[in-house]
């Protein structure tokens, strides 16, 4: 602010006073002078004028200068209020992710993911269905949607369209855990399962497949190593992926990198895609990578 004042301070007060001072000395020489009286009025006049001018001037300067520094202070003051907010949100964030990270599944859980990978980066889609049985109710969870990893930039839910849906009555109430480079998401079910429910996450992670398209070849990695409250190693009791490939002359390949489950053969399904499922009828808390492999072009 007092680089501020400064500044205007030498546009209007330096230039100001010197006219004033400069039109005060030509009345008083006017006056001293044999000059007709109607040039006097006139004179006096302009003086008057200039003046008065010189106070609006003045005024607005200071008014400017006093709305300039509210402006400033309301500023510094919203910002602070806003990093504390900020910091509280985060820190209770930080503490849902660290109480689900350590907290033991209560339930049992069939998942299958089917996984679109488009023939263009909007036809990406991945869908989680989910059979979840309770041991002996489940309020919330975390889960981490399949976005694209190549960027520091950080995906948000609304522009994945995530959307979660239970078979029956019910609602799942979705909220960002947010990371870098990854996003957790933190959903409640309301009202609470205690039998067990169907239900399931899909969302458009737009560009997931882009370097298969173009290389013909990725890989997609799941990690699942929660152990479970009665000491199981995973919480899964059944996990089957079905990979969807594009129209395309050759058939696609998948194969697991440490030969987990199983894989059938691709085939055509009813929309001409390739279709490929992979099955594992007795998930151990693994960490399963698939290499996934496409001629480039559908050719």
């Amino acid at each position: 602010m007092p680089a501020t004042s400064s500044r205007y301070e030498a546009v209007f007060r330096g230039p100001l006073n010197l006219l004033v001072l400069l039109i005060g000395l030509a009345s008083g020489v006017a006056q001293l002078a044999d000059v007709p009286t109607r040039i006097a009025q006139w004179a006096l006049t302009a003086v008057f004028l200039a003046c008065l001018l010189y106070v609006a001037v003045r005024v607005w300067h200071i008014a400017f200068v006093v709305r300039i520094r509210q402006l400033r202070t309301g500023l510094d003051e919203a910002t602070s209020a806003l990093a504390l907010q900020r910091a509280g949100h985060q820190h209770y964030l930080d503490a849902i992710q660290r109480i689900s990270e350590r907290e033991k599944p209560l339930f049992q859980e069939a998942v299958e993911v089917v996984v679109t990978i488009g023939g263009d980066d909007e036809s990406d889609r991945i869908v989680e269905k989910r059979t979840t049985s309770p041991e002996p109710l489940v309020t919330h969870r975390t889960m981490r949607p399949i976005v694209p990893t190549d960027t520091d930039r950080l995906a948000r839910l609304d522009e994945i369209e995530f959307k979660a849906s239970r078979t029956f009555a019910g609602t799942i109430t979705a909220l960002p855990l947010e990371q870098t480079r990854t996003l957790r998401v933190w959903l409640i079910f309301d009202p609470a399962m205690t039998t067990p429910t169907e239900w399931q996450v899909e969302y458009r992670p737009r560009g997931l497949w882009r370097p298969l398209r173009e290389r013909g070849w990725d890989q997609l990695v799941w990690e699942d190593r929660l152990p479970a409250a009665s000491g199981s190693p995973s919480a899964f009791t059944r996990f089957q992926v079905t990979f969807l490939f594009p129209e395309s002359d050759q058939p696609p390949s998948v194969k697991e990198r440490q030969g987990y489950g199983t894989v059938r053969e691709p085939f055509r399904n009813s929309r001409n895609q390739w279709e490929v499922v992979w099955l594992d009828e007795k998930p151990a808390g693994r960490r399963y990578v698939w290499d996934l492999t496409q001629a480039v072009g559908g050719r």
